[in-house]
């Protein structure tokens, strides 16, 4: 006769069995713990001033999260995001493209940590909030005159950096990255390793550069392969903007930057009838949108002209 006081037995072996499909059902990490581990994985496919944005960007998205109770990817969900929004907007003063910016580092960081299987990852909808154009203000010419009419007065290598940086358009880290293994005076082309998509392009240089480049090059130290040289490796990115800046001061511009002089070298190339995918690629832009925005800056520009000095206002 069975008995009715039998009682199913589970076994250690059964239990550690359960806990690891529930473990695998849903995986979930501290956040700034994750952001560690997501900046491992990245740092041998990204650029040192990627990480740093990273650390930027995703540590003030932790920090808020922290201060609303949410420790962990499990916490994340559309609740604290819409709440990051809301607070970016009406309390931090954020511009959209910020946002978006931010929620899209977390949500790729989510993403790769996930299909690598450190985490589950949170669900949430995000649509990218509307951006506006920022805009684009450019070195007038009447300061690159004044820059040019002392220019002779200056460094060798200050004068090189100058011409490049208001005749190719190239960024600050691409051009202090530059090896003089790749210039090419034959084709008056610089190839460019180092850029910020990864992706190498040429640049083109004129005959009054050429002969400041040979000349630096000819006073340059030739064991170091760099164009601009300190040490036995080149020079860091804040000693262009610090050269920048004294120039600014010195000449009470108003205007003057690294970036200020992309701005120019885009604007005169779509003023001067250049088209737009031509731009695009002299400027190494990864999407034909952000070239887009210097085409509007100068069509804005000539509708202004044409109000400005319309014939008609001669009549009226």
């Amino acid at each position: 006769m069975q008995s009715n006081n039998f009682k199913p037995t589970i076994s250690i072996e059964d239990v550690f069995s359960l806990f690891t499909i529930k473990n695998q059902e849903f995986k979930s990490m501290e956040l700034n713990a994750l952001l560690i581990q997501y900046v491992k994985m990245q740092e041998s496919k990204v650029r040192p001033d990627t990480i740093n944005m990273y650390l930027d960007h995703l540590g003030d998205m932790i920090e808020f999260f922290n201060a609303h109770g949410v420790y962990e990817t499990k916490h994340i969900n559309q609740d604290i995001i819409d709440r990051y929004i809301r607070y970016s907007q009406n309390v931090a003063h954020n511009k959209n493209i910020t946002i978006n910016k931010r929620i899209g580092i977390l949500t790729a960081m989510l993403r790769r940590t996930a299909e690598a299987g450190l985490i589950t990852q949170p669900e949430y909808k995000f649509q990218k909030l509307k951006e506006t154009s920022a805009k684009i203000e450019t070195i007038k010419p009447e300061t690159v005159k004044k820059i040019l009419a002392q220019i002779n007065s200056m460094k060798l290598s200050h004068q090189v950096i100058i011409y490049l940086l208001l005749s190719t358009g190239i960024r600050r880290n691409e051009l202090v990255n530059i090896k003089i293994q790749n210039i090419n005076f034959r084709n008056k082309s610089i190839y460019l390793e180092f850029t910020k998509s990864g992706k190498p392009r040429f640049c083109y240089f004129a005959e009054k550069l050429e002969k400041l480049l040979q000349e630096l090059i000819s006073k340059n130290d030739p064991k170091n392969p760099y164009l601009f040289q300190h040490h036995d490796s080149h020079i860091d990115k804040m000693t262009v903007s610090s050269m920048l800046y004294k120039l600014k001061r010195d000449l009470d511009i108003d205007i003057l930057s690294s970036h200020k002089f992309r701005h120019l070298y885009a604007t005169q190339l779509l003023k001067n009838g250049a088209d737009i995918f031509s731009v695009k690629e002299l400027m190494g832009h990864q999407r034909l949108e952000i070239t887009q925005r210097y085409l509007d800056f100068t069509n804005e520009e000539l509708k202004q002209n044409n109000f400005k000095y319309n014939p008609l206002k001669n009549f009226e």
